[in-house]
């Protein structure tokens, strides 16, 4: 598997231009039961090796099991975590909820959210149940109140409700909390920052599947820091959705570090799995208000299902993945290259060999996370389970890189080499450029995005060698900080 070419760290203040593109081959196919039906997935260093590893749930024999990576981005036969027999097995997320530094993996079924601790020698330790809810539906891990806990969030599709659970810091839960119960059939939702206020935000959706067409609705509501939550005055949508399957907060056109429009940087991405996939920019009016403008993407998709934001191509802007919920042929797994400000170029295939492709993962399979070097090298890998061919799928990020085009070595310079305060540019282009400063560990010490024109301010930067990133190049400079 093929790590990120970064460039030749060179001579002071010349690079090579490396001419890549962003490619996905598929490295496993992890082949399970007959009619084990796998509908939800995660990836998470399960073992604590510093490598990714899959957890996934079977609707179809009520299990969850877990693949263990190798170290190389292969993973070894699924191992059933507890007995089994569990009804509707939904959701599954992999966190540590006990705060013994390993993560557990955190579970939901028709009739309850539960949790595996992990016994820190490759197995797990005797099921715990968080509480319990009627008709499961996704589970999220986030810290909800004003501790610094990681609680447990979930919908219950039959119960008419979202609710979370508060943890005590050692994995012990209070009863249920209501985040909404308004909401008829509620099922994706999501939770983040929305509003800029430092604590975790919920959108919610419902999937009214056999109701009249048309009739999902999409709500936000704000957390006022201990958990409590209240609803936007706008709906994000309202009778404009036929069944909404994924629903996750984003900054899609990347404006959170834009002090005008700070507190609408968190957008929403959404899909109708009998409709499309879109995107809505949110604009705050007041506290507590909001309107949301709907953008589609154009995709071969018929079915979208699950959505995700995750940059692909390591140029420091996320992209947007989308997956098919339909049955047989055609493209199962598309991406949408973030061209920066809300744009995005046309989908890009990335796979169309299964069938229900419900949920996927995203990881660092063939990288290990303890690494010093991990921040740059990183590029994020996909695992996909499919639900009518009973089996997981990995796809390795290749960043193939294509050539070195040698007429072009002076094109890019950085003067002064060494300086004290700022770093000016020759670049072979008039538009903005992003940048990504390294130490010499492989940590990530500064991000900036330049007009063509100006410097960069690093007098902040302790006195050492530094590595230079322009990121949407794939060129690499080394500079001495004084």
């Amino acid at each position: 598997m093929k790590k990120t070419l970064l460039g030749l760290l060179l001579t002071f203040g010349i690079a090579f231009i490396l001419n890549a593109q962003t490619t996905f081959n598929l490295v496993q196919t992890v082949t399970l039961t007959p009619s084990d039906d796998p509908y939800a997935i995660a990836a998470g260093d399960i073992d604590k090796d510093g490598y990714d590893d899959i957890l996934y749930a079977s609707s179809g024999n009520g299990t969850f099991s877990w693949l263990k990576n190798d170290g190389t981005g292969n993973f070894a036969a699924p191992v059933t975590i507890g007995a089994g027999g569990h009804s509707f097995p939904n959701a599954v997320a992999i966190a540590d909820l006990n705060n013994d530094t390993y993560n557990d993996v955190i579970l939901s079924t028709y009739t309850s959210v539960i949790w595996y601790p992990n016994d820190q020698a490759g197995g797990f330790l005797p099921v715990e149940t968080i509480g319990t809810i009627n008709g499961s539906g996704p589970v999220l891990v986030r810290t909800i109140d004003s501790g610094s806990t990681l609680d447990v969030a979930v919908s219950a599709f039959d119960g008419n409700e979202v609710v979370w659970f508060s943890n005590d810091g050692s994995g012990n839960f209070g009863s249920k909390n209501i985040i909404n119960n308004t909401i008829i059939n509620p099922a994706a939702f999501d939770m983040a920052d929305i509003d800029g206020d430092g604590d975790v935000d919920a959108v919610i959706s419902n999937a009214r599947i056999f109701g009249t067409p048309n009739d999902s609705r999409i709500e936000v509501f704000y957390n006022d820091g201990s958990g409590v939550f209240t609803a936007d005055t706008n709906p994000v949508a309202d009778n404009t959705k036929d069944y909404v399957w994924s629903v996750v907060f984003a900054d899609v056109d990347n404006d959170e570090n834009d002090d005008a429009t700070a507190n609408n940087a968190m957008d929403i991405l959404v899909t109708d799995l009998n409709g499309n996939a879109s995107w809505y920019k949110r604009t705050e009016i007041s506290s507590g208000t909001a309107t949301y403008s709907e953008t589609p993407f154009t995709t071969s998709i018929v079915n979208p299902a699950t959505i995700a934001f995750e940059d692909l191509d390591n140029d420091a802007l996320k992209d947007v993945v989308l997956s098919s919920g339909t049955s047989g042929t055609g493209n199962d797994i598309v991406w949408f290259k973030n061209n920066d400000s809300g744009t995005f170029a046309s989908e890009d295939i990335l796979d169309a060999t299964q069938s229900q492709v419900y949920t996927m993962a995203f990881g660092y399979f063939d990288e290990d996370r303890d690494d010093p070097n991990f921040d740059i090298n990183k590029d994020i890998d996909i695992a996909s389970a499919a639900y009518n061919n009973d089996n997981i799928k990995i796809f390795d990020n290749q960043k193939v890189v294509l050539s070195i085009d040698d007429s072009s070595l002076t094109k890019f310079s950085i003067y002064p080499n060494p300086t004290k305060n700022t770093l000016n540019f020759k670049v072979p282009f008039t538009e903005n450029f992003k940048v990504s400063v390294y130490d010499v560990l492989g940590k990530n010490v500064l991000d900036a995005s330049l007009e063509a024109n100006k410097s960069l301010d690093v007098s902040k930067l302790n006195a050492g060698i530094y590595i230079l990133k322009f990121n949407d190049y794939n060129t690499s400079f080394k500079f001495v900080k004084q």
